[in-house]
């Protein structure tokens, strides 16, 4: 109750900054459930300290009460007479309350009362011998409930509020005139807030550009931790670029300001009618008060005539005379004028009464219409906003929800470097051969042996051949070296060029012949080009025609090369990371693979397991069953939407040899991720979900509650019953799938299961390929939110489904002659 500043139902403000005067205060408090009576408890605003000190009243024994049950005075319950401390505590709040809500009737409503009696119930039904988490959060929710009740004041009430109050209208419009304003600030804030972010994403591509070529460098001490973080900056810039684009387009600015503009246009036509109700009855008071004014006048002047009239009637009565006959008869005449004029006046203003009586309640009725337009409006506003705040920090934690994710696993990564490592690898790269020692032995002076300009040589212990000095004269040309006549071709040299001639064979200076050695390069027009491993089973020569590059898919104008056999058109530059290889026939056109139903992928596969699968996990066994986090750690996202698009140009052709064994595992996952339908079909989600949900439940109220549930782990005969029954249950479930979802699905789980027998080397258990393969081979049918609450509850059934597969896929398959061979069955290749 403390935390609730409007605990009473009203804002606790000094006497001073009260925004409506003491009429509305005594109204609006009156109102609740004594509005229905005849007298009504009234609220001055100097009452509210007496108000105050009786909800920090009812607060302390709330509070106690709490720390009976909860708090420090848990030590007494321990003792046989903790229950009726408590039950005591527990009447004192009752006392309490009674007392605030029968000296302030605008406490007593239905929440209260209801949060009153689940308070009751919580504290009654409270197990103080073994108590659960789960019956303290019901008594602490109990105890937020009955404070929360204090509070709570309905959009009716508000409108009834805002009607019995004196300017309640105005006080409407200007809140509605301040949203308008508020919003403007926010979507101020939000624009330099998207511009920050938008600036540094920018800054980080221009770093990444500029300090992945420096970085980037072999066997450099934790070269591979600084390139994913470099990947990972990357992949956070473009993502950042989306998302601000999202934000000012979609999500937010937009939006937001549409709706600014509307609300705007929607407050000044309300305010407009209101403006309008309001002249017309000004109209009609101003025209009741002439009229008012003009009666009385008429009536004044009549009484005039009429006294006027009485008194030459009596001065006639005692003369009689002619003339005083004709000026009664006068004055008569104006008496009768003026009771005519008065009458109309009379008339008038009964006119005017009655109009402004109508005026008056038709402005009582615009004031309801536009009360309740301007809630309409203050609440669609409300709408609009919390919408795009809730996708704002949604989009905003998307891109940041990963980066701890990130660092952690880089930090955890580094701590299983060895120092020294990568400077031991790049030794053993070198491939030195091993230094014999040196003697120096003095030769004496002959003219052939220093006309090549040599100054001396070091003769190897037990060697014939020599190598030259460090200090060889740069006069050496190439003709002295290996030109026709030279000395060290001519058969007439000396035994000293000779050695010379054999120590520069040795170093690999000259040929065998005393001819530099070939060097091993394609031949052709792009015999200089960095060709990859499978740009190089390609007969190349230069395109002839512009065509479509099969590595960039953009298409090829000059620069191109053609392959001869299987006619594929590439870029020159991208050669050196061509993944398709030649087919030695004509290559077919795209496929469209990812996004597409993979029974349609088959083509008459007498396997039923689609040629990607099967190609991306023959690659990762054939070199990466023992990879540190194989599937758990992503691959970097350009180098795999290459891999894709490979896949949809060269299917079966693309080779794999040169890629990350993260980038194939990546392609894998988003493979099964993007299929129409999963592997496992949507018809069958809600009873894989039911045999994951029973066997949690049966584990968790036979093992008793709090306990762990028993682990999925293959002891033979002595495997819990529980879950042999899961496991059966889920065999004659997977009999219902179709022949390839079947096959395709027994070729993925035996060679999870491959993976996870090398965890010590690996960290991939079948728990946490359960984890990771869960959401991809099995999901509930999509419905219209981008990730349904049903789908994050259901991830850790998810899991448990994939891991009982996993470990006993002997069991829910049933190996028979028509089973696929998945390749690692009769030999896996660790290396």
């Amino acid at each position: 109750i403390l935390r609730h500043a409007s605990a009473a139902g009203f804002p606790f403000q000094t006497s001073g900054t009260w925004g409506f005067h003491k009429g509305y205060v005594r109204s609006a408090l009156s109102y609740g459930h004594a509005a229905d009576c005849t007298e009504t408890s009234v609220i001055e605003v100097e009452d509210i300290p007496s108000l105050l000190r009786d909800v920090a009243r009812f607060a302390e024994a709330v509070e106690k009460l709490k720390d009976m049950v909860l708090g420090e005075g848990r030590r007494f319950l321990e003792e046989p007479r903790s229950r009726p401390a408590v039950h005591e505590c527990l009447g004192e709040v009752l006392r309490v309350l009674r007392q605030v809500i029968s000296t302030y009737p605008l406490l007593n409503t239905v929440e209260t009362l209801t949060a009153a009696g689940t308070l009751i119930s919580k504290v009654k039904g409270f197990s103080y011998e073994s108590t659960t988490d789960a019956q303290k959060k019901d008594f602490e929710k109990a105890i937020e409930t009955i404070a929360v009740a204090f509070s709570t004041v309905s959009a009716q009430e508000v409108d009834i509020l805002l009607q019995r109050s004196e300017g309640g209208v105005d006080s409407a419009l200007n809140y509605a005139k301040s949203i308008a304003k508020y919003m403007k600030d926010i979507i101020s804030y939000v624009d330099k807030r998207i511009v920050l972010e938008n600036e540094f994403s920018k800054g980080l591509q221009r770093l990444y550009q500029s300090c992945k070529q420096n970085i980037i460098q072999e066997h450099m001490p934790l070269l591979s931790i600084f390139s994913l973080a470099l990947e990972q900056d990357s992949e956070q810039s473009c993502g950042l670029q989306q998302a601000t684009n999202n934000i000012y387009t979609h999500s937010f600015l937009q939006p937001m300001t549409q709706r600014r503009q509307e609300h705007e246009k929607k407050r000044r036509d309300i305010k407009e009618q209101w403006q309008r109700a309001k002249r017309k009855l000004a109209d009609a008071e101003s025209n009741l008060r002439k009229a008012r004014h003009l009666y009385e006048s008429r009536y004044e002047e009549y009484e005039r005539a009429r006294t006027v009239a009485n008194k030459v009637e009596e001065e006639q009565s005692g003369t009689g005379s002619g003339s005083t006959t004709k000026a009664l008869d006068k004055k008569r005449r104006l008496e009768e004028e003026a009771r005519n004029k008065a009458e109309e006046a009379e008339a008038t203003y009964r006119t005017c009464i009655a109009d402004a009586t109508t005026q008056q309640q038709e402005l009582e009725d615009m004031k309801v219409n536009v009360l309740k337009q301007i809630q309409e409006l203050i609440r669609q506003t409300d709408q609009i906003l919390r919408a795009c705040t809730i996708s704002y920090y949604q989009t905003m934690h998307v891109q940041t929800a990963a980066l701890p994710v990130h660092f952690q696993t880089l930090c955890e990564s580094c701590k299983l470097y060895d120092p020294g490592q990568q400077y031991a690898a790049h030794v053993k790269n070198l491939q030195l051969r091993t230094e014999m020692p040196v003697q120096y032995q003095f030769e004496p002076y002959s003219a052939s042996k220093w006309s090549c300009g040599l100054v001396c040589c070091f003769v190897f212990a037990g060697r014939d051949h020599h190598q030259a000095h460090k200090s060889w004269p740069s006069t050496l040309s190439d003709t002295d070296s290996v030109g026709p006549g030279s000395g060290l071709g001519s058969p007439t040299s000396s035994t000293g060029t000779k050695q010379i001639q054999n120590s520069l064979v040795c170093l690999g200076v000259l040929g065998l012949n005393g001819m530099e050695p070939e060097s091993v390069a394609p031949t052709g027009p792009f015999r200089n080009v960095g060709l990859s491993k499978a740009a190089k089973t390609h007969r190349l020569r230069k395109l002839r025609t512009p065509s479509k590059c099969r590595e960039c898919d953009s298409y090829v104008y000059f620069q191109g090369a053609e392959c001869e056999e299987c006619f594929l058109a590439c870029h020159k530059k991208c050669l050196e990371s061509l993944a398709i290889q030649c087919g030695h026939k004509k290559l077919q056109g795209r496929l469209q693979l990812f996004g597409r139903d993979f029974s349609q992928v088959l083509q008459g596969d007498v396997e039923g397991v689609p040629f990607i699968i099967k190609k991306c996990i023959t690659e990762i066994e054939r070199r990466a069953l023992k990879m540190k986090g194989i599937y758990r750690v992503n691959g970097v996202k350009t180098r795999v939407e290459k891999l894709c698009q490979a896949f949809e140009n060269g299917k079966e052709l693309v080779e794999l040899s040169q890629a990350s064994p993260h980038d194939i595992s990546n392609v894998l996952k988003l493979y099964l991720r993007q299929l129409p339908e999963p592997i496992m079909p949507f018809r069958m989600y809600n009873a894989l979900m039911g045999l994951a949900k029973e066997s949690l439940n049966s584990d968790a109220s036979e093992a008793g509650e709090g306990v762990k549930s028993p682990e999925l782990v293959d002891r033979g005969s002595e495997t819990e019953p529980e879950v042999l029954v899961l496991v059966e249950k889920l065999r004659e479930l997977l009999k219902r799938l179709p022949p390839a979802n079947n096959a395709t699905l027994k070729y993925i789980i035996r060679h999870l299961h491959r993976v996870s027998e090398l965890e010590q080397d690996n960290k991939m258990s079948a728990s946490n390929l359960g984890i990771v393969f869960g959401p991809t081979l099995m999901r509930p049918k999509p419905t219209g939110a981008t990730v349904s609450l049903s789908s994050l509850v259901d991830y850790p059934h998810q899991a448990r489904i994939v891991e009982a597969l996993i470990v006993f896929q002997h069991i829910v398959f049933v190996s028979s002659s028509s089973s696929v061979s998945s390749p690692g069955q009769s030999q896996v290749c660790t290396d």
